[in-house]
């Protein structure tokens, strides 16, 4: 007896064996705590797009635990937003997410044990259009489906957030996505999207290898998928952007210490800006991708408009 018990001991032990940093408290891991003092900054906005609670039951119907302000400020302080098969969270961050030395930033799930853990992809732009997504590796076996309450584990996850129990954060570096087309070196945007964790190539999701990543599923429940608490952010931007966004194709970052608009791309045409009371106090024709603001305006909130849309700024 005590020998079978000896060789089902090893056989599970190998089952979790991998060759990435493993579970919160074991040599080697990089999950961080909640209450770590590394945290500067926490995400201040954040919008979701529902997932269904299975991918392949329309009438499953949507996951519906928490709201979009739950990612929003600390881990452990506002409950968690579920967000369904194939679902996404987008939070904002001002200053932004800047790629310094060690890692940036942190996300952080409500897993409730080391080996029952839900995965979501992780992506970062600075206009909401042009999304660089971590490449990310799964090592778990694709032989069989993982359960609903199946066991997944962490040394098999590269680059996936949802590795670790609650309280730890998994942690991500930007200087991976160096070599990245639209690469810059911060951002103002993260993008999770829950995992499909099905090993049926119809319906799930693949890691950057094109593996298929099997986490527990199918999870018809209010809490379907990958269950977002909150981002905190390791690095960031001295400089604050007090540039928002009104329309998804317009981009911009305002210097204070200059007094400088800098588009994505060069426009050229005329632009307007008004006072948030909506009197045109300021317009000059654009003809290229630096606008400096005039001297004279007066501190406060002012709107830019031109033909691809209007976007706010704060002077």
């Amino acid at each position: 007896m005590k020998k079978l018990l000896l060789i089902l001991t090893l056989l599970a032990a190998s089952t979790s064996e991998g060759q990435f940093a493993p579970a919160a408290g074991k040599a080697g891991s990089t999950a961080i705590k909640a209450d770590s003092t590394c945290f500067v900054n926490w995400a201040s906005e954040c919008t979701v797009k529902r997932g269904l609670a299975q991918i392949n039951l329309a009438d499953s119907g949507y996951a519906s635990v928490g709201t979009a302000n739950a990612a929003i400020g600390p881990a452990l302080k506002n409950g968690v937003v579920s967000l369904g098969d194939g679902g996404s969270a987008v939070l904002y961050f001002n200053p932004p997410i800047e790629d310094q030395d060690g890692f940036d930033f942190a996300i952080f799930e409500n897993a409730f044990l080391d080996t029952f853990l839900e995965f979501a992809h992780v992506e970062v732009s600075n206009d909401k259009i042009n999304w660089i997504r971590f490449p990310s590796v799964s090592l778990t076996q694709t032989t069989k489906q993982v359960e609903p309450f199946g066991y997944t584990y962490p040394e098999h996850i590269s680059n996936l957030a949802g590795k670790y129990k609650m309280p730890y954060g998994v942690p991500f570096d930007l200087s991976e996505l160096k070599d990245s087309q639209n690469y810059q070196t911060t951002f103002q945007y993260v993008r999770i999207t829950d995992v499909v964790g099905s090993i049926n190539p119809a319906l799930g999701s693949k890691d950057s290898k094109g593996n298929m990543i099997n986490d527990p599923w199918p999870t018809p429940f209010a809490s379907s998928g990958f269950d977002l608490d909150a981002v905190g952010v390791i690095h960031q931007s001295a400089t604050t952007n007090n540039v928002k966004s009104l329309h998804k194709n317009l981009f911009c970052k305002y210097n204070r210490n200059t007094q400088t608009l800098t588009f994505a791309k060069p426009l050229y045409e005329n632009i307007a800006i008004y006072s948030n009371t909506g009197n045109r106090v300021f317009q000059q024709k654009i003809n290229g991708s630096e606008l400096i603001v005039p001297q004279n305006l007066s501190e406060g909130v002012y709107h830019l408009q031109c033909s691809l849309g209007t976007f706010q700024f704060i002077k």
